[in-house]
């Protein structure tokens, strides 16, 4: 080859890597390009943010204000209600828990009424509750039993809360049980004292948890507050 071809070729090699570098720079260019931001639209962005925080706050301070209210009227439960909606929307809302078990307390320690248990009747009918709205039992003092029975090697029968004692619930001690249309629901512990919301509206009855067999004798102090209205007259 002459040393004017190589001149030329050199020359169109130059050219092509030339050609290379400009299309590979511009495309470089052109990446940064859309990769920024446009002018105006981080600032935009950082608005937006704000107008979103200030709407929430807004809005909490809102139920805090209805909740408020509904305090200030005996609404307690709405007030509660309230509250409990604004936990889900903000579960770390400082002082929102601690107002909302607060409010309960209030509840279930009015009403407050005293009753004597004369343990020889076994059951002791202590009043209407509703179903949901919570009301607290406390019992003291302490009582005495015979039992003077036949035992088999299965212990004591239980199931039937007329007449035997009822099972998963210690022996001789004091349960709560609300009857429905005349049907017993399940019992609960009471022991020294108990908050309890029934799942259903009916009578609460307490009972010694021993069969009627046995010969109680003695009286226990019982308090109660909270949802549960004056004794009830009707028989279980």
């Amino acid at each position: 080859m002459s040393s004017d071809g190589t001149k030329t070729g050199a020359g169109r090699l130059g050219t092509i890597i030339a050609l290379i570098l400009m299309i590979t720079g511009s495309a470089a260019v052109t990446a940064q390009t859309r990769s920024r931001p446009k002018s105006g639209e981080g600032d935009s962005a950082k608005q937006l943010e704000s107008r979103i925080s200030k709407a929430e706050e807004g809005l909490l301070q809102e139920y805090l204000e209805v909740a408020n209210e509904f305090y200030k009227q005996g609404e307690r439960e709405r007030a509660i209600d309230v509250l409990g909606r604004l936990l889900k929307l903000n579960p770390q809302m400082d002082g929102i828990k601690q107002r909302v078990d607060g409010l309960r307390e209030e509840m279930i320690q009015e009403n407050d009424r005293k009753l004597e248990f004369d343990t020889s009747k076994f059951w002791l009918p202590v009043g209407d509750v509703q179903e949901g709205k919570a009301f607290r039992v406390q019992v003291t003092g302490e009582y005495r039993m015979d039992l003077n029975t036949a035992v088999g090697l299965a212990g004591l029968p239980t199931g039937d809360p007329a007449t035997t004692h009822v099972d998963g619930v210690p022996f001789g001690a004091i349960v709560g049980m609300v009857f429905t249309d005349g049907k017993p629901g399940p019992p609960f512990l009471v022991s020294g004292a108990v908050d309890h919301t029934p799942k259903k509206s009916g009578t609460l009855f307490l009972r010694v948890n021993v069969p009627t067999t046995a010969k109680c004798r003695g009286e226990l102090k019982v308090a109660i507050s909270g949802a549960i209205a004056p004794d009830a007259s009707r028989n279980r």
